[in-house]
């Protein structure tokens, strides 16, 4: 029994202590928190039988979670049973989207598409009438199957050449020569129909064309009929899903994929016309999209801010450029620098983002690296004008650790912490993660620290490498990209009842609020955020005096100098008669005792 005991207790150790809890106080010490989320399980591409190799985003849409892979190139769906659905790694192009792309090429890809098709119905024709040498059909049909117009004498010759080398051409050269007849036939045909098309359109050969037969080079022709092949991605880094679409960040094409919910292409984003692209290349990495379909893009060496892409793929604009805090020393130096000396300092370039994701509202939660002299910005709110209204009255800034070491050495981690992804949860809570200390950073609307959860390990309930969260219902997923798992975190007692306290204040239910906050303290006694919010309570009934001790608990300078204030014209209303005696009387007296000191010295 002790046996089983103990070895009950090395399993579960890990899971009972390897989650951190501390929170920071008013002056930025470490104190002791009770954990708001606990691990619940985990799912990996061993347990969903599927590859995930290098998965890079993750998001929730309707009960179903979606993962992109770099590694497998894949889109990965998973159920509410953290059960596969489905691996995808080959979109087809939907219908839409190819009688688009035959509109806009005014029926050049369209005869040039049933010309593919007619020429392979040709070859299946010539294989059942071949009785040998079935190895130069078989080449010849995988010569067919990328001819063009332009190319098509060429390709007859270059066909006949190699069977007559190789082969007895008197089995076959009848077959070749048949078949050679009818591709003749095909491509005066295609170029007929296309010369018809151009005639009622009133168009001459060549305008507007995207695809012209005998003018196109061969980079152009391919890189349009690549688009009507099935496509595949290549090194996908960021995702979103939404009812308008599917949005891929096809980092290694430089392009952005969108599919419907049945994972078929409608449509290609692989330009930006704005001028920054005249001289870097489109790389998008992370994406997020708003209710309407327009899309918000963090690409590679652009700090600019945030792409905002219509739902066409047009540029829009920049939004949510990071500020630049210049030292007042750097400030006096420039003033008294020329223009070629300023031109030889370093530059100071706003740091890029790193992640971004849309509220409800169509507000952008957007995370960022640390620059060199701020990291005060890490965390960013930025509503539709462009402006970051994130809230930032609690303790301290939110932005992770706010304790942290400096150029130690190579056996301790410092600087500050480098955030990679946020989540939103309800009621204006939300949840960032750092990558660096592997820990999980919770904050209210208010931009108070509510928790702290996480540390880095191989344990069953940590990440070594997390890359993406997304709240899944009440749990919050964590993916972790070296590991290739999901950890799901559960809230505990402690949580939920912080959240409830939360959703109850939001809601105007301040009395609920309280209750829950009371309850929070026989968890924590040391929560300060508790004590604020029963402050806040006290202090709308009117019990300043009361909201004063409470906020003294909380060390919230702010609420308890407005319940002083109240406190104070409070007793001087409910004394004003007393005051004003005592005001009246003292000058009264005074007067008194001068007339009477005046009467004194007369007499004498």
């Amino acid at each position: 029994m002790k046996l089983f005991t103990l070895i009950s207790l090395l399993f579960t150790l890990p899971l009972n202590f390897s989650i951190i809890r501390y929170n920071f106080s008013y002056y930025g010490d470490v104190i002791h928190s009770a954990p708001g989320l606990s691990y619940s399980q985990t799912f990996s591409e061993r347990t969903l039988e599927t590859d995930m190799v290098t998965p890079e985003d993750l998001v929730v849409y309707e009960n179903e979670i979606y993962i992109i892979s770099s590694g497998s190139n894949a889109l990965i769906v998973v159920n509410n049973n953290f059960e596969l659905n489905q691996s995808v790694k080959s979109f087809e192009i939907s219908t839409a989207y190819r009688n688009f792309l035959f509109d806009t090429t005014e029926g050049l890809l369209e005869a040039h598409t049933t010309l593919k098709s007619d020429v392979a119905v040709q070859l299946n024709t010539a294989k059942l009438n071949a009785n040998e040498s079935m190895a130069s059909l078989v080449f010849l049909e995988a010569e067919a199957k990328n001819v063009f117009i332009a190319d098509i004498d060429a390709l007859h010759a270059t066909l006949n050449t190699k069977v007559t080398s190789s082969f007895n051409p008197s089995t076959i050269v009848g077959t070749i020569t048949e078949a050679n007849t009818e591709f003749k036939k095909i491509v005066d045909l295609a170029i007929d129909a296309d010369e018809a098309a151009r005639i009622e359109k009133g168009l001459e050969r060549g305008e507007n064309t995207v695809l012209n037969y005998k003018n196109a080079t061969s980079v152009e022709k391919d890189e349009i009929l690549n688009v009507l092949e099935a496509q595949t991605l290549n090194g996908p880094m960021g995702l979103d899903v939404q009812h308008t679409g599917i949005y891929i960040a096809d980092t290694g094409n430089n392009r952005i994929v969108k599919l419907n919910h049945n994972f078929e292409v409608v449509d290609l984003f692989t330009e930006v016309d704005d001028v920054t692209f005249e001289t870097v290349d489109f790389i998008p990495v992370k994406i997020t999209t708003d209710s309407t379909g327009r899309m918000y893009v963090v690409a590679r060496e652009i700090y600019e801010g945030i792409l905002e892409l219509d739902t066409d793929g047009s540029f829009n604009r920049y939004t949510g450029v990071n500020p630049i805090t210049l030292s007042p020393i750097d400030i006096f130096n420039r003033f008294w620098m020329s223009d070629a000396q300023i031109d030889k300092l370093p530059k100071f370039l706003p740091t890029s983002y790193t992640n971004v994701t849309m509220n409800s509202e169509n507000f952008i939660y957007a995370t960022s690296l640390p620059s060199t002299n701020n990291s005060d910005n890490m965390i960013q709110l930025i509503n539709p004008k462009g402006v970051d209204v994130l809230i930032r009255n609690g303790y301290h800034v939110p932005k992770g650790d706010i304790q942290f070491v400096e150029g130690m050495n190579n056996y301790v981690i410092d600087g500050p912490s480098r955030l990679v992804d946020i989540a939103v949860y309800q009621d204006g809570i939300y949840t960032v993660l750092d990558a660096k200390r592997s820990r999980l950073f919770t904050y209210d609307s208010e931009g108070n620290l509510l928790y702290v959860n996480g540390e880095a390990g191989q344990q069953l309930d940590k990440f070594t490498n997390g890359v993406a969260l997304a709240y899944f219902g009440d749990n919050l997923l964590v993916l972790d990209k070296e590991l290739r798992t999901v950890i799901v975190y559960e809230h505990t007692e402690f949580g939920s009842k912080v959240n409830e306290a939360i959703h109850h204040h939001e809601n105007g239910e301040f009395e609920l609020a309280a209750q829950l906050w009371e309850e929070v303290l026989v968890l924590n006694t040391n929560y300060e955020v508790a004590y604020n919010g029963i402050g806040k309570y006290h202090l709308r009934n009117g019990d300043y005096e009361k909201a004063m001790e409470y906020f003294q608990y909380g060390y919230d300078k702010y609420y308890y100098s407005r319940a002083y204030k109240s406190y104070r014209n409070e007793l001087i209303k409910s004394n004003f008669g007393y005051i004003m005696l005592v005001v009246l009387l003292i000058p009264t007296a005074l007067i008194t005792l001068k007339q009477i000191k005046k009467r004194k010295g007369r007499l004498k």
